[in-house]
């Protein structure tokens, strides 16, 4: 087995499609159906069946393609090396980024350092911010974005700090709230208690919530067409948005309740020339918006 045989077994996990893993590798599909064929002569087993809904791997083929992700992980691990010792700003860089920041703020950023680093892709992968510190802590990515304070015992930096607003299509008393319609999201455990530690200081009922939806962008689109209110960190709020009432959250010594943004990674991938030039990057833009 080689590289394209490794690629071929990943991309077939993926699809469940003999039919689309041929396209994606841009071979005929006999040609794919007979490597198959010959790899389980040569390891005398059976790699999958073919049914109604696709291919299905077999235990034995089970193993085989967890052999196959291992191999490509490695060999990517061995260029990025190779790489690295030329010095040359190259390869994958593997980022763990949280929803939001991956939703607004990376595209233009990622297409700014691909116009000046053309030769890097990205393998980009987001949930939620414990799972995305888990990421860089097992080496599953290079370098993590997340929000909110959490513990992490390698190299830390705050990328950028916003408010905290309460969104509405008309002007904002906060003394009313209780008793007007709130939308509510889906989002990381962190965000919703620091809303909620907010919430339970300035009042002793509950907010009236009357939908609650997928993510952010889903609660301010409710928002503008006047279902509610919200409650969001201002990096949602886009030039397009303008037209929303916003008025951010205070504690009751009118201090602003801020969302931190931060950049997680360690200290010896510094040595990568990408990642020096990735890290050094990322914290210009910030400065720059």
């Amino acid at each position: 087995m080689d590289e394209k045989d490794w690629m071929m077994l990943n991309i077939l996990s993926q699809e469940k499609n003999i039919t689309k893993t041929a396209e994606r590798l841009y071979i005929s599909q006999p040609s794919l159906t007979y490597r198959l064929n010959q790899i389980e002569k040569d390891f005398n087993i059976t790699l999958l069946f073919r049914g109604r809904r696709g291919v299905e791997f077999t235990e034995q083929g089970e193993v085989m393609v967890r052999y196959a992700q291992e191999m490509l992980s490695d060999l990517a691990k061995i260029k990025e090396s190779l790489s690295n010792m030329e010095g040359k700003v190259e390869g994958t860089l593997r980022l763990a980024v949280a929803r939001s920041i991956a939703l607004y703020k990376l595209p233009k950023f990622l297409r700014k350092f691909s116009d000046t680093y053309p030769l890097v892709d990205y393998k980009v992968s987001t949930g939620l911010n414990m799972d995305l510190i888990v990421s860089v802590f097992k080496q599953d990515a290079q370098i993590g974005v997340v929000r909110g304070d959490h513990h992490w015992a390698e190299e830390k930096e705050i990328l950028d700090e916003e408010t905290i607003s309460v969104i509405s299509v008309n002007p904002i008393d906060i003394s009313m709230l209780p008793g007007l319609p709130r939308i509510t999201y889906n989002t990381d455990p962190a965000l919703i208690m620091t809303i909620e530690n907010w919430w339970k200081m300035q009042f002793s009922q509950p907010s009236t919530i009357i939908i609650n939806v997928d993510n952010m962008e889903i609660a301010k689109r409710m928002v503008k067409n006047k279902l509610g209110y919200a409650i969001v960190p201002s990096l949602i709020i886009e030039d397009v948005d303008k037209d929303l009432c916003q008025l951010p959250l205070s504690d009751k010594h009118g201090n602003l309740v801020k969302w931190t943004t931060w950049m997680l990674y360690r200290k010896e991938f510094l040595e990568m020339p990408t990642i020096r030039a990735f890290i050094h990057f990322i914290r210009e833009y910030y400065k720059q918006i």
